[in-house]
């Protein structure tokens, strides 16, 4: 674990644990800066999803008031409630609403943001420390989040019901879920959300704010526990898996494991996974959309998704980084043991972690990060670092950000590349200085960037290294009533221009957006602009596409889209298309359907035509169990762009079946939808967690 005896962090982690907590900064003055006194109770209300249990008349009552899209007093009432006792906390909410109820989603944690919902941010120790987040739909299944781990799943209540002309929701959240961090006060936030309209309407506001869980804008709430003494328990979950495969699957076998949080003081815990979990064979994203460069996936492994959001420089934006990703861990092997710390302490927060894989390889990670209790002033330091029997591999870099949280935001950021591969060291840097002004409807930001020949991290991805020049964005929204025929206009753009280390231009980009959202809930965007790319040197290559989408209940868990591209890809033309819907098939069952297709015709007189075919069924049994059916195909020829394109025929079929129960999860599943074509593979899982619940 060379990364966590690291002196650097060492030292940073001892002055963060033993430092006096920060005062907080003075707040800048909202609109309205909402303060509640919680009464505590001695009997719980019912969480049923009414308010006639008299408990709730003598609950703290919030007003949502601020309709946060148009920057206006909000057009529809809610109600919230507050209660307490020693253990929970409990919100009951009464939410009138003009337009149809959407209450589809009928499993936890399925399909979050795609029925209307009620949330509430709680900041234990305000803007020095964690953000949690619950939220639920009219008819009860919830959904949660945390700052501290992106696992976050406690155990806790949720329950509602559609009413004449609007909805009741009733939470119980336990304080054991949320943890302090030694400094600060509580904060909250109350926000609910209407899809059809795309409004949101929140309780506390400030004329700049555009982000609902944004911490600066939150509201003031007394009468809960202390954020000291919301410690967190010792959790460990011990898992075992037994697969049925054939022999070109690798062949049955069966393994277990176990996953470990130990607290070491307030809000910092050790986390250890011994023989990880990566057994997640749910999760399709298996694309032929055309591209230049490697594509990016979404990490799905539990061991680097519950810590992701202390790495990667969490302070604040990158302004048009599409494509550089100083630590990406879907470039790590899976490990046969992994260690980390994870942690916040008044206004820095931490982690490391160390993976130890086979053949020697070793890849670790760490991160310090520190925000001004008044949100302005981030700095973040990263490093990470792979070894192997004769390789090594060392990243470091920091970013400094400044934000007047009104208008303006700048940051300047520096890394450097060292180990086995990096030829020339005086080419293997990252340098970047960027400004933005913002509104809550447009922005525009600029920003110079050079990137070494040698500047690639092995545990990173840097789709275009050796590239130095300057990026500028712009994006502006218009919107209009929620009754208007049309409810909002967006559009904006981008430009770059890289140059090589060899002289001249490198990376040339301009593209330029509009989309049109109508009241009946349908969006048309068009996308047109030119890019070139120098893929070797003498080769400058076209990559231009431009085109129109389509789309119709994009916010809702039943969309459909067309979309059609064309223009020049490498040494010929191509057309893309692209058509997907889902449909409903009974009150809990969703039928999706796909089929893309990429057809280019080579200056030479070749033509290749690439498709690929999908469809799934999944079915929401119960807020705790769902199964999900999946097919897919992939034929034919991928386009040309500076290698020689092959005939490909891949199927996949899959299917998994999950069931969460008090104190575990099952899996169980066929396949692996992640992978090209089919895994002949039976895989079941079962995971028992002891003490804490997952993810606190």
């Amino acid at each position: 674990m060379r990364i966590l005896t690291s002196p650097l962090f060492a030292a940073a982690v001892a002055a963060i644990a033993f430092a006096s907590p920060a005062q907080a900064a003075p707040d800048p003055p909202p609109a309205y800066r909402g303060t509640l006194r919680v009464p505590a109770v001695a009997t719980a209300p019912l969480i049923d999803g009414t308010l006639r249990d008299p408990a709730w008349k003598s609950a703290a009552v919030a007003q949502l008031r601020y309709d946060l899209r148009a920057h206006a007093p909000a057009r529809e009432s809610t109600t919230v409630y507050l209660l307490a006792d020693a253990s929970y906390l409990y919100v009951g909410v009464e939410a009138r609403q003009s337009t149809p109820v959407r209450a589809t989603q009928h499993t936890d944690n399925v399909g979050l943001d795609t029925n209307d919902e009620f949330q509430i941010d709680l900041w234990p120790n305000g803007t020095s420390g964690f953000r949690y987040k619950f939220t639920s739909t009219p008819n009860g299944t919830h959904y949660q989040f945390s700052s501290e781990n992106n696992s976050f799943e406690p155990a806790w209540i949720s329950a509602g019901r559609v009413v004449p002309g609007g909805y009741v929701v009733t939470m119980r959240i336990p304080f054991s879920a949320l943890h302090g961090t030694g400094a600060g006060s509580w904060r909250v936030q109350l926000i609910r959300y209407v899809v059809d309209t795309n409004t949101p309407t929140v309780w506390s506001y400030g004329p700049t704010q555009s982000d609902f869980n944004d911490v600066n804008y939150a509201g003031f709430v007394e009468g809960l526990p202390r954020p000291a003494a919301l410690k967190p328990a010792p959790r460990i979950g011990v898992y075992g898996v037994a697969a049925y495969a054939s022999q070109t699957a690798g062949g049955s076998t069966s393994r277990a494991g176990a996953d470990i949080s130990l607290p070491l003081f307030a809000g910092t815990s050790l986390v250890g996974a011994i023989h990880p979990d990566f057994s997640d064979v749910e999760v399709d994203q298996q694309t032929i959309a055309p591209t230049a460069f490697t594509r990016i996936f979404q990490e799905v492994r539990p061991f680097f998704t519950q810590g992701a959001n202390f790495y990667s420089y969490p302070v604040g934006q990158c302004i048009v980084c599409n494509g550089i990703l100083e630590y990406y861990t879907t470039q790590i092997p899976t490990p046969r043991d992994g260690y980390a710390v994870e942690g916040q302490r008044g206004a820095f927060s931490y982690a490391a972690l160390d993976a130890a894989g086979s053949a020697g390889r070793n890849d670790a990670a760490e991160a310090v990060n520190y925000v001004s209790p008044d949100q302005k002033t981030g700095v973040s330091f990263q490093g990470s670092s792979v070894t192997l029997p004769g390789f090594h591999d060392d990243l470091a870099g920091f970013k400094i950000s400044e934000d007047d949280l009104k208008h303006f935001t700048e940051y300047v950021r520096y890394a450097d590349d060292t180990g086995t591969n990096v030829l020339d060291g005086a080419r293997a840097q990252r340098y970047e200085a960027a400004a933005q002004y913002y509104t809550p409807t447009a922005n525009v930001g600029a920003v110079v960037r050079k990137i070494g020949a040698y500047f690639s991290p092995v545990d990173g991805i840097i789709q275009h290294p050796d590239i130095a020049g300057y990026a500028l964005t712009a994006a502006k929204q218009i919107k209009y009533a929620p009754t208007a025929a049309v409810t909002e206009i967006d559009f904006g753009g981008e430009l770059d221009r890289y140059q090589g280390s060899t002289g001249g231009l490198d990376q040339s980009d301009t593209s330029a957006y509009a989309t049109l959202t109508t009241r009946t809930r349908f969006s048309l965007t068009a996308t047109t602009g030119s890019a070139y790319v120098g893929l070797a040197p003498g080769y400058f290559s076209p990559v231009n596409q431009q085109g129109l989408q389509a789309t119709y209940d994009a916010s809702s868990n039943t969309p459909t889209a067309v979309s059609y591209d064309t223009g020049r890809f490498g040494p010929g033309r191509l057309d893309s298309w692209a058509r997907s819907t889902t449909l409903r098939f009974g009150p809990r069952g969703l039928v999706s359907i796909e089929a893309d297709d990429t057809d280019q015709f080579a200056d030479g007189g070749k033509r290749y035509t690439q498709w690929l075919e999908r469809a799934s069924f999944g079915y929401q049994s119960s807020a705790v169990q769902s199964f999900a059916l999946g097919v897919r195909r992939v034929i034919g020829t991928a386009p040309a762009l500076a290698s020689v394109p092959s005939f490909q025929s891949a199927w996949n079929l899959s299917a998994a079946f999950h069931r969460i129960f008090r104190g575990g999860e099952l899996y169980a599943a066929y396949g692996d939808a992640a992978a090209l074509s089919t895994v002949p593979q039976f895989l079941v899982k079962f995971i028992k967690y002891v003490g804490a619940d997952k993810g606190t």
